[in-house]
């Protein structure tokens, strides 16, 4: 629970913010939807040796645009994440664990103009998942059981249960967008998810103190521009 009062506060800015700040350009709504690759890793404490997983990422999205150089942007996605072992010594072996969950993104969105019809932008803020489901694939013979008693975890986490289903962390994305007119565009970006939650059970009598994640994804979005019509003697210059 204390990884969660930054959230809170990060939160709590970005909504002060939108409040106070004064429009300078006409106000519009954005919608999206998006999809992409997603390359992630679990971090274990005892250290679990692991490579990066490949899995995926879709959804829609929203962003709300009222001031220059600033917006803010919130999704609904999909994605799937995964625990992928690395046997180095043992390469007939294989083991990997997809976790999927439905994740909300609240982000700030912050954008430069770098041409009449290209646009830089980065994005932050925090996202909160729920864990859905999991599916494992693996290649073990009969002796595994051995080779994981001699390791300080006994690979615990291969059929360990999802303890903590709800999933907190911080995303950054940086993003290159082309815009083909006012009212479409595409986008491109690169994002990082440093996760602040664990899945499994994390007292000290537990296996794991810790198992959270990291996520780098690629993701491509398609956003449909929506003006926010105002009466003539209320424009905004």
């Amino acid at each position: 629970m204390k990884h969660i009062r930054p959230i809170i506060l990060l939160l709590f800015a970005l909504f002060a913010t939108s409040v106070w700040a004064q429009p300078k350009v006409p106000r519009e709504f954005q919608f999206a939807a998006l999809g992409g690759v997603a390359l992630s890793d679990y971090e274990f404490d005892p250290s679990v040796t692991t490579s990066m997983a490949r899995g995926y990422t879709a959804g829609v999205a929203v962003r709300y645009i009222e001031e220059k150089f600033f917006g803010l942007q919130a999704e609904v996605l999909l994605t799937r994440r995964g625990i992928k072992d690395r046997f180095d010594s043992y390469p007939q072996y294989s083991f990997q664990r997809d976790l999927t969950y439905l994740e909300v993104p609240l982000m700030a969105h912050v954008y430069f103009n770098a041409g009449k019809r290209n646009e830089i932008s980065f994005d932050v803020g925090p996202k909160l998942g729920y864990f859905l489901a999991d599916k494992t694939s693996a290649t073990l013979d009969a002796n595994f059981p051995t080779i994981a008693a001699s390791s300080n975890h006994g690979y615990a986490h291969h059929d360990m249960g999802v303890e903590y289903k709800f999933d907190y962390g911080i995303q950054a994305g940086l993003g290159y967008e082309f815009k083909f007119s006012n009212q479409l565009s595409l986008q491109l970006q690169g994002r990082y998810y440093f996760g602040l939650g664990n899945i499994f059970p994390d007292t000290k009598a537990d296996v794991f103190e810790t198992s959270r994640n990291n996520t780098v994804q690629i993701v491509m979005a398609l956003w449909f521009h929506h003006r926010i019509r105002i009466p003539r003697n209320k424009q905004i210059y």
